[in-house]
């Protein structure tokens, strides 16, 4: 039906995975292929860089426009434009001076920490290339898409620990108090990973919200957390609603949260999850409700076993991983309930960079999926077939063209399930600035050699604010067509 979205979501995430299964509906259509080489090897389970090679000697390069090296001893000393380097650890300043042998670097005059995934300067700095451990003072710098600042923090293998307090927003204001901010007695911070907080406080332009005693965020870009309630309408079926999501952490690997929403003709319909988090696979129970297309469905004692991407071994481009998941469902329509079991196993090559250069890229991806239903007392199965070619036009223009193959497993329910049995899907995107990005994705029905909608989808980025526009122009059925507008919070 004819649908206008009218949202003022506050925290609302915008986040995809960059490692999907599988996205053949719903907001997955919009996935833009990752061109980005390190993001893309953090999706899959393995031994960090660091962990790798700990016990291997790396060389240790440094330029600058005056050094002095001692080959001895191995003291050295650098002045003016100095670069040190080893592998993807990077350490920038104006004068350094350290010991080639032991790894010891001190950056007397302040400088800055370059790794995968966080940049950090400081007044003051130390720091070992060989042991992966140092110290700086009065640090500043960013992880992913936060601001960090704080007094004094520690670097460690796999971490680095602010450990006398701190702030974190993704707010980039600097003329006014951060729209959104948090401050911690500590935070620990494992990139691409996860960000634990302790002692939290929560302020909205400079004012104390609320407190916490621990905040685990994921920081994979799949990120659903939210710490600030939510408002808005959610088109004619639902009418509007008030979300309050809450969660409690027992823990660093284990948390109980609940989505407590409010609609005024959907009326209440509660989700309630707790999630246990290992480095190899998340176990998840879940009890409540679910949309799909404006159909709700619920949940009850749900548990879901998800095993992480990893590679068969060290050198093969291929990646498993799978889940099963199993649980009482209810079609809210039809009033039918039936326990589902639903089993899946993928293959997926690591994204393959075409012609030598980082702006090609192909994700190739091969599953098979299994689903029984206690009404039908059927199984079904289907094979998965994933294909995106992308290609970085411009700095601004981003283009790619997908082939998705799923057939149909069960007729219950349509979450999970595929629009058609085979799609060729094409999309381009435009980022105007810093604030503005426009997209256009057609998907295309093979099967029946027919148009099967058209999206598009404007994004205008405030200062923590954002505005988003959506139209999706249908081309089968009975045409019909669905505008959104949201207007929310930036998340945290």
């Amino acid at each position: 039906m004819k649908k206008m979205l009218l949202a003022a979501t506050l925290a609302a995430s915008m986040c995809v995975p960059a490692y999907a299964h599988y996205a053949n509906s719903g907001d997955a259509v919009y996935d833009v292929p990752e061109f980005d080489q390190e993001v893309n090897e953090v999706q899959v389970v393995e031994p960090t860089e660091k962990e790798k090679n700990m016990d291997k000697p790396m060389p240790i390069n440094f330029t600058g426009d005056k050094a002095e090296y001692d080959s001895v001893s191995g003291d050295f000393y650098l002045s003016g434009n100095v670069v040190i380097t080893q592998g993807r650890e990077k350490l920038i300043t104006n004068y350094a001076q350290g010991n080639m042998k032991t790894g010891d670097v001190w950056l007397e005059q302040g400088g800055t920490i370059v790794e995968p995934g966080s940049t950090l300067s400081g007044k003051w700095a130390y720091y070992n290339f060989n042991t992966k451990t140092g110290e700086i003072k009065e640090v500043g710098g960013t992880g992913d898409k936060d601001w960090y600042t704080a007094p004094h923090a520690t670097i460690h293998p796999d971490k680095m620990v602010m450990d006398e307090g701190g702030t974190m927003s993704r707010c980039p204001a600097v003329n006014h108090v951060p729209c959104l901010s948090v401050t911690a007695k500590t935070f620990e911070i494992y990139p691409k990973q996860k960000m634990v907080a302790k002692d939290v406080k929560v302020y909205i332009k400079g004012k104390h919200i609320y407190s916490k005693d621990i905040w685990v965020r994921d920081l994979t870009e799949t990120n659903k957390t939210r710490i600030v309630p939510r408002i808005g309408y959610d088109g004619s079926d639902n009418g509007a609603f008030i979300k309050i999501d809450a969660d409690w952490h027992f823990g660093e690997k284990t948390k109980l949260s609940a989505e407590l929403p409010y609609y005024t003709k959907a009326d209440f319909k509660p989700v309630v999850e707790v999630e246990h988090d290992e480095r190899n696979f998340t176990l998840t129970y879940k009890t409540g409700w679910e949309e799909d297309d404006d159909d709700w469905y619920k949940k009850q004692n749900n548990w879901k076993f998800e095993y992480k991407p990893h590679h068969f071994i060290d050198g093969l481009p291929l990646a498993y991983s799978g889940y099963f998941e199993y649980g009482l469902w209810k079609n809210d329509n039809t009033g039918r309930k039936s326990w589902h079991k639903e089993y899946a196993a993928f293959l997926k090559h690591d994204p393959i960079y075409l012609f030598g250069s980082k702006n090609t890229v192909l994700d190739l991806t091969v599953g098979k999926k299994w689903v029984h239903e206690s009404f039908t007392d059927d199984t079904n199965s289907t094979d998965l077939y994933y294909a995106v070619l992308g290609q970085k036009l411009t700095s601004k223009w981003d283009t790619w063209v997908g082939w998705y193959r799923e057939d149909i497993t069960t007729t219950l329910f349509d979450i999970g399930q595929p629009d058609m049995d085979q799609e060729l899907r094409n999309g381009i995107r435009y980022k105007a600035d810093d604030k503005n990005t426009f997209t256009v994705v057609n998907r295309y029905d093979l099967d029946n050699s027919t148009q099967y909608e058209t999206n598009y989808r404007w994004l205008h980025r405030f200062c923590c604010w954002a505005l988003e526009l959506e139209y999706e122009k249908e081309h089968h059925g009975d045409h019909d067509d669905s505008l959104k507008l949201y207007y929310y919070f930036y998340n945290l």
